[in-house]
């Protein structure tokens, strides 16, 4: 979404307070999204302890 400056700029400050408080809806996302999301999140579930392993096992590791 994109403001015009101008009547941005017009507000005054109470004003734009007041229309920056007001919540939004979720958003409603489509079932590839959703997929794409669990996804991405399973691989970093996935992705960070084998990177904490191998940043350690390269800090114990002789050199």
């Amino acid at each position: 979404m994109s403001y015009d400056s101008n009547l941005i700029d017009a507000l005054e400050p109470s004003q734009l307070t007041a229309a920056t408080e007001i919540p939004l809806p979720r958003r409603r996302l489509s079932r590839a999204t959703t997929i794409l999301l669990i996804a991405l999140r399973v691989y970093i579930f996935i992705a960070v302890p084998i990177v904490g392993y191998a940043f350690v096992h390269a800090l114990m590791a002789p050199q």
